[in-house]
């Protein structure tokens, strides 16, 4: 790809993050940074604690759809090679590579399986809070 072309498509992705934030900004009603009457109040103060156990479940689903797609990918791969080989030419070859699209495969079914226990327990979890919040208003 020529670097023209690259510089003017990165160019025109800044101008276009640019304009968006931009339009998106936050503004005032009144000078001084002071709210109107009609305005809602500001939010509360983020409990730090909550705001790093949500992040650090966001990086460990994210990590578990990562690996979970990784494995059933490999399985895939490793079972259509071994199929291939197996009919054209060394079988053990083609075996050994059945033999791995099926540890994936058992890889992926783990992973998978761990990663819907994560989600349903960070539903139940997110439940739970809205009942509490809840029940203490």
């Amino acid at each position: 790809m020529p670097w023209a072309i690259l510089i003017r498509l990165l160019a025109r992705f800044a101008a276009g993050l640019f304009f968006w934030r931009m339009a998106t900004r936050r503004r005032t009603a009144f000078p001084g940074g002071q709210s109107g009457p009609g305005t809602p109040p500001k939010p509360r103060q983020i409990d730090a604690q909550a705001a790093l156990d949500a992040v650090r479940t966001s990086v460990s689903l994210t990590w578990r759809a990562l690996l979970t797609a990784a494995s059933a990918a490999a399985a895939v791969v490793a079972a259509a090679a071994g199929v291939t080989i197996i009919v054209l030419t060394p079988r053990w070859l083609g075996a050994i590579l059945l033999a791995a699209g099926i540890a994936f495969g058992a890889a992926a079914c783990f992973e998978g399986r761990v990663l819907f226990l994560t989600l349903r327990a960070r539903s139940r979890r997110r439940r739970d809070e809205r009942l509490r919040k809840a029940a203490a208003s």
